[in-house]
């Protein structure tokens, strides 16, 4: 079966990582302005503590919350956008890295294999994540830009749950050409992730 698979996919928050408040630098930014947290810990946070006490859709908090986050980037500049983007990758996500798991990585791209990181977060952490692990593609829910400026909107839709599936398979398609979803594995945390571990080999 070894020899069949062609491709790994991870997710991130709680597999790759310990998990735990990815979002707090943005939340917390000067750049975002005080209403605009207002408004944030008056509709999201409800849902947050819904969702943690397990009374709430996972997948479905996950892609609201996203949304919300990128709605909380509105006006701000491309710079602005990168800036946060590495702040999360190293004080967040690479800070809490699991290195029992990244050692599948390696194990992976020690066989020959693709490696492909698929998350609900914005793409360019994903992408940023994946390159300082040495993954090989990171895939994430794209953050619109208009002419240089965050407009606060995710491009389409979140890359939540069984979407996982659909934007590797897309990534795949384009990438490496016969690798199919069969040939496969992955890894992941949480209930909301289950169409996304049927999704493969």
């Amino acid at each position: 079966m070894s020899e069949q698979i062609k491709a790994a996919l991870f997710d991130i928050d709680g597999t790759l990582t310990t998990g735990g408040d990815v979002w707090s630098p943005l939340i917390k930014s000067p750049d975002v302005t005080l209403l605009r947290k207002a408004w944030l810990y008056g509709t999201g946070l409800p849902h947050y503590s819904l969702s943690k006490a397990g009374m709430l859709n996972q997948a479905k908090f996950r892609e609201r919350w996203v949304k919300l986050m990128a709605s909380l980037m509105t006006g701000w500049s491309a710079e602005q956008v990168a800036g946060l983007v590495t702040q999360i990758v190293e004080t967040r996500l690479f800070a809490s890295r699991r290195d029992d798991v990244l050692a599948l990585i390696s194990e992976h791209k020690a066989q020959g294999r693709t490696v492909i990181l698929v998350s609900t977060m914005f793409g360019d952490i994903v992408s940023a994540f994946a390159e300082r692990v040495g993954a090989d593609a990171g895939l994430g829910s794209t953050v619109e830009m208009n002419n240089g400026v965050c407009t606060g909107k995710i491009v389409g839709e979140t890359v939540s749950s069984g979407r996982k599936v659909d934007a590797a398979r897309e990534y795949l398609n384009a990438h490496h050409p016969g690798v199919t979803l069969a040939q496969c594995v992955a890894y992941a945390d949480s209930t909301s992730d289950i169409p996304f571990l049927a999704g493969v080999g």
